[in-house]
């Protein structure tokens, strides 16, 4: 329709109508942010209907939008003038309407969310010496990358570049925790943020803001934050693991539901009312049958079904007035972090509901060094559910999101693929869900395991120096190759770095640390195979979505497992883009030797290459129908990730953007298919000719061969040291 409201849009208007409103919960995410396009109308009465029949599943993510688009526009309002004088309404316009019919559809649902999130985001936000840590760690971490980089091959222009990056990125650190350049009016009366400011807005002064003379030095720099960083760990570490709730939030500790005993559909059936159930009940045959007691058992189901109707009538009846959504569900129990087999509506009666929280508070910390907390939620089936809530740029959380879709698409075209039914492979979506513009709620087990906390549980805290081990080693070896061509220089680094990262192989880290690991958590040698196999299986699936989406910094911290289960989750699961392009990388995806060893070489070949290829199958077969899915998805990433480096824009300035980037989306959209398809099984168009061949290529030849680079070791030692190839 180009940039207005035209037939297509109409069409679609009116084709939506038809459609119940439970199929477009997995597309939530797209449905938002086509409020910022011109077919926000059309979306909007979609949206309406899914408010109405299924609040809980729109809440999280229209609030996490409402006010992203709010304080975008107010921003842009306070910098121009005059006023947007469009006839056509903005998406925060849009945003806030919805808002306002979903705490008039379900007044006493909405209230209670309402107060639940308002209190996680107040109260449960990290300390000022959390936050602070977190960039500080970030900024060491690009600072150590420019010694690795920027030092040897782009000289003294780059390195002065990127250092002049590093003093800007502090300047602002400045302003926003010591409020530098501000008014002292305007400073936070929390005592909190006074004690916090008196303790270490002379220092952060006088280490980072007044050093014009060693501004250059990056030794000097990466010194100095790396001193910031020992003294905020060691101000964290005093603060105890766990805590009483009551002390942090005593309404979430004295928050307490029943939730009603109901079937599926006893909120959607009209003869549920409780008017109906009374008039059946005052029926001639009804009372005979009550007045004799002919049967206890039909007396029994007529007191159950009127108290389920009594239950169904506070919830509400038909959808509109409540949908089996009066009480809160624990988050994540809909599409597209959660599936069906039977791909049918989802039934809020039957979801578990919040009962309490647990009493208990837990503060645990990340390899980030982002200290957060661990919150409990108690569901009506007895089951505890764990959330941790992280601070995160929206780009993150809208990424989490589409991370969540395509591993639904996923598990929708493996099980419609008859290869990948005999192999039971699944694909399992993490459950993240959009507290507000910049926190989220990641959900977090007991038996989820890192690969750098089994690292740091099996060869202790003190091997984490073996980062700063590597840059320093290579650093050295820099300067004493002294003045050199710059193509021997490059070969020089390159053979420094192998050596380096096999010396580190050989004396400092075990090769068998996941193995050790998981054989002390599973002792039975029969259960330890099952789970390595379904680990297989699943690594197989994720290694899969890191080549065709190009996600590259899959980091130890990041490569995260079910100990009971073997199944793999996508933290931070992030496409690399170059310019809004996806490109070629030499590491196709995190293979290293713990990973290798665990697998062992009869699961490599006989797992992990097979249910690569069935799964790229699975995909390819499907790719008619994954090129819309997969334009959604990417065109939605590519905005996000064009937006989060860029100033905040408006809706026209998104629309102008988005016609822009238009040809490297659908080049995104080829360069996943193009690697859905090398990697399914070759057609073999001749096989008396392969017959005959001395060497015949095997169909997975490609598969093969990701697995080789993945695998090499020249490769990995060229990887940055923040992805710890040795492990």
């Amino acid at each position: 329709d180009g940039p207005s409201h035209g037939n297509l849009c109409r069409t679609f208007e009116t084709r939506s109508a038809v459609l119940p409103s439970w199929v477009w919960l997995p597309w939530i995410p797209q449905l938002l942010s086509s409020l910022c396009r011109v077919e926000a109308r059309a979306m909007k009465a979609i949206l309406v209907g899914i408010l109405k029949d299924h609040p809980q599943a729109l809440y999280y993510s229209l609030r996490s939008f409402y006010l992203e688009r709010r304080d975008i526009e107010r921003s842009k309002s306070q910098k121009s003038s005059s006023p947007n004088d469009d006839d056509a309404p903005s998406s925060s316009r849009l945003a806030e309407e919805l808002m306002s019919n979903l705490r008039k559809a379900h007044p006493i649902l909405w209230l209670k969310l309402e107060h639940i999130l308002e209190d996680l985001i107040v109260r449960f936000r990290p300390s000022y010496e959390a936050e602070l840590l977190h960039s500080v760690v970030a900024l060491h971490q690009k600072a150590s990358m420019i010694s690795d980089h920027e030092a040897n091959r782009d000289g003294s222009t780059g390195r002065s570049g990127q250092l002049e990056a590093c003093t800007k990125t502090l300047g602002m650190l400045g302003m926003k925790f010591f409020n530098f350049n501000r008014e002292r009016s305007e400073s936070s009366s929390s005592q909190k943020s006074a004690r916090f400011q008196a303790k270490y807005a002379s220092l952060f002064t006088r280490d980072f803001l007044e050093m014009n003379s060693t501004g250059s030095n990056r030794d000097n720099l990466v010194d100095k934050l790396q001193k910031w960083k020992v003294m905020l760990e060691l101000g964290i570490s005093h603060v105890p693991d766990k805590s009483n709730l009551q002390e942090v939030s005593p309404s979430l500790s004295w928050f307490s539901s029943q939730a009603p005993d109901l079937w599926a559909g006893a909120c959607e059936s009209k003869s549920l009312s409780l008017s109906n159930s009374r008039h059946d009940a005052l029926t001639s045959l009804d009372n005979a049958l009550f007045k004799a007691k002919r049967s206890s058992a039909l007396a029994a189901a007529k007191t159950n079904a009127q108290a389920v109707s009594v239950a169904a009538n506070s919830e509400g009846l038909g959808g509109h007035t409540g949908g089996g959504a009066a009480m809160i569900e624990i988050p994540g129990q809909y599409a597209p972090t959660s599936s069906s087999v039977l791909d049918s509506r989802p039934f809020p009666e039957l979801h578990v509901k919040l009962v309490k929280f647990h009493q208990t508070l837990e503060l645990t910390s990340t390899s980030t060094k982002q200290h957060v907390h661990r919150i409990t939620m108690i569901g009506s089936d007895g089951k505890t559910y764990r959330f941790l809530l992280q601070l995160a740029i929206p780009y993150w959380i809208r990424t989490d999101e589409r991370s969540a879709q395509v591993q639904y698409v996923m598990e929708k075209a493996l099980r419609r693929d008859i290869r990948a039914r005999r192999r039971f492979l699944t694909s399992k979506p993490s459950v993240v869900i959009p507290v507000a513009q910049r926190m989220r709620m990641s959900a977090n087990e007991t038996s989820h395991q890192s690969l750098d906390s089994i690292f740091r549980h099996v060869q202790g805290p003190k091997i984490n120096k073996l980062t700063s081990y590597f840059q320093e080693k290579v650093t050295s070896h820099l300067r004493d190759l002294g003045d050199i061509q710059e193509a021997k220089k490059d070969q020089a680094m390159k053979d420094a770095k192998l050596k380096i990262y096999q010396d580190i192989c050989n004396k400092l880290v075990l090769p068998n640390i996941l193995s050790k690991f998981m054989m002390e958590t599973i002792p039975s040698a029969e259960r330890l195979f099952q789970f390595r196999h379904v680990f297989t299986s699943q690594l197989a699936a994720n290694s899969l979505l890191q080549y065709a989406f190009a996600v590259v910094e899959r980091t130890p911290n990041r490569f995260v497992f079910c100990n009971s289960t073997g199944k793999i989750l996508s933290q931070d699961f992030r496409s690399q883009y170059n310019h809004g392009l996806l490109e070629k990388h030499n590491l196709p995806f995190r293979m290293t030797r713990n990973i290798t060893e665990f697998i062992g070489p009869f699961l490599l070949e006989g797992v992990f290459v097979p249910s690569f290829t069935i799964v790229s199958s699975a995909m390819h077969s499907k790719r008619s129908v994954l090129e819309p899915i997969l334009h959604l998805l990417l065109r939605d990433d590519v905005m996000s990730w064009y937006i989060s480096k860029s100033s905040a824009k408006n809706d026209q300035k998104i629309q102008e953007a988005e016609r822009q980037l238009s040809d490297r989306v659908w080049s995104n959209i080829r360069f996943v298919q193009d690697r859905f398809e090398e990697c399914s099984p070759r057609d073999v168009t001749d096989a008396a000719v392969e017959a005959v061949k001395s060497k015949p290529d095997p169909i997975d030849i490609k598969v093969r061969s990701l697995v080789d680079a993945a695998t090499s070791a020249e490769k990995l030692s060229m990887m940055p040291s923040a992805y710890q190839a040795w492990l």
